[in-house]
This record gives structure tokens, C-alpha cells and sequence, in this order.
């Protein structure tokens, strides 16, 4: 997974709008930034579910599992991940 940047984060909490999206459509959003800032980890408690998101507009898109990214996206890899707690 190539990017411009990587950055490790301890914990990521997510709240607001939420939209949950499939890869294809995760990778357009992908597109409509110069540099998109994604964040990568893994939420769930006895299965864990991978999940990728970015942010549009204030809104959080997300996707299940890994998607390619391009080489100018700023990566978060998130060692915990959750969603409106």
C-alpha cells in the first residue's frame, strides 16, 4: 500500500456522520482530494472487523477492508478503532 505519508495512531474515536460505503465507491471519494487523509484499523470486539475511511465534506466515508490507495494519501494506522462510542 504506497502512500505520501504515514502516520500511527493510539486510538481514533470516530463521531458524526457516518456513511458506510463498497470499496469501488471509497475510491472515488479517494479521487476528489489532491491528499486524502485515511485512517486504517480494526473495530469490533470478538471479530474484528478491518475498516478504511477517509473524510468528505465532514462526513466520514467508510469501507470494509483494504483498499489501494494512492501514493499521495496521508495513512493513520489506527492500533484502536472505534465508531460513536
Amino acid at each position: 500500500m504506497g502512500c505520501g505519508m504515514a502516520v500511527d495512531a493510539n486510538r481514533v474515536i470516530a463521531g458524526g456522520v457516518l456513511v458506510f460505503v463498497e470499496p469501488e465507491t471509497f475510491r472515488k471519494f479517494l479521487e476528489l482530494k489532491e491528499r486524502p487523509l485515511v485512517i486504517v484499523g480494526e473495530t469490533g470486539g470478538f471479530r474484528k472487523v478491518e475498516l478504511t475511511m477517509t473524510t468528505y465534506d465532514g462526513t466520514l466515508i467508510i469501507t470494509r477492508g483494504e483498499v489501494e490507495l494512492p501514493e499521495t494519501a496521508i495513512v493513520v494506522n489506527a492500533k484502536e478503532l472505534s465508531l460513536g462510542k
